[in-house]
């Protein structure tokens, strides 16, 4: 393996694990729809999501949960091969953080049948939606690589 994919593998690996050790932990030690305050506008709130984004897709059924698993194989894929092709290391950096949460997220719905959110973020008793380390590496990964592509958008 070249030191530059073997660095982008362990970028990766990283994130994919600090989401698995955050979900099992909160797994194992809150209730769900259980909330402990951190700050004032954060708290940690178990709760379980059935679909993808906003809880899109929600149904709790086999057949969702088959074809969510079946797309994010796909689209893991995909940002795989993108990752091997590319020369970019901003992009580079954006594909593994995107897989690294989709990886995350896969893993969750094919183990337990959905998601596992916890990340509450609010102010007052206006709260933004719940979410969890995945799709914040997903968010990072697609902010890095519209910055990237912005930025050679930019260039020409």
């Amino acid at each position: 393996m070249k030191q530059m994919h073997k660095k982008y593998f362990l970028i990766t690996i990283f994130f994919l694990m600090l989401d698995i050790l955050s979900k099992y932990l909160v797994f194992n030690n809150l209730n769900l729809y259980e909330t402990k305050k951190i700050v004032s506008v954060l708290n940690l709130f178990h709760v379980h999501n059935y679909g993808v984004a906003f809880s899109i897709l929600s149904n709790e059924n086999l057949w969702n949960r088959f074809f969510l698993s079946i797309l994010s194989i796909i689209i893991i894929l995909i940002i795989f091969k993108k990752i091997l092709k590319s020369n970019k290391r901003d992009k580079k950096l954006a594909y593994c953080l995107i897989i690294a949460g989709a990886m995350g997220n896969l893993i969750d719905r094919i183990y337990y049948g959905f998601v596992i959110d916890f990340i509450d973020i609010h102010i007052d008793n206006w709260h933004f939606a719940t979410f969890n380390i995945s799709d914040c590496s997903i968010f990072i990964g697609v902010v890095i690589y519209i910055k990237n592509t912005y930025k050679i958008i930019k260039k020409q």
